[in-house]
């Protein structure tokens, strides 16, 4: 059974606990354009739900006196933003794919190496 994709507009905003991903554009303002798989926006809300949980516990350990769980946070939080937008780049539109190149973080982020996380 193949799965159709289908447009989707997704929004994220600092620390991702303000991310959204629509499949209707609607008149909100979204960050990038998608087409994708029911499953494949299904593995992009659980990581995004994953940066969610990474950004609390990073606040919970950053005001306790656990002192090595603050790096270890940091470093999975970083690690699932990265798959996020390598996720948003290997899915994007042209126009996303342009966006995100133009922004620099396809270099910086190597957005396009096949080395980080299977999709």
């Amino acid at each position: 059974m193949v799965l159709e994709k289908k447009k989707y507009y997704v929004t994220l905003q600092a620390g991702t606990t303000v991310a959204e991903i629509r499949d209707v554009k609607g008149t909100s303002a979204y960050d990038y354009e998608i087409e994708a798989t029911e499953v494949e926006v299904g593995m992009m809300r659980d990581l995004l739900n994953n940066c969610v949980h990474g950004d609390f516990m990073m606040w919970m350990h950053s005001h306790t006196l656990w002192s090595d769980m603050p790096d270890r946070d940091n470093d999975e939080y970083d690690d699932n933003l990265r798959s996020i937008y390598q996720i948003i780049y290997r899915l994007g539109t042209p126009k996303t794919r342009s966006d995100l190149e133009q922004m620099g973080l396809v270099e910086a982020l190597r957005l396009d190496q096949e080395d980080l996380r299977p999709f």
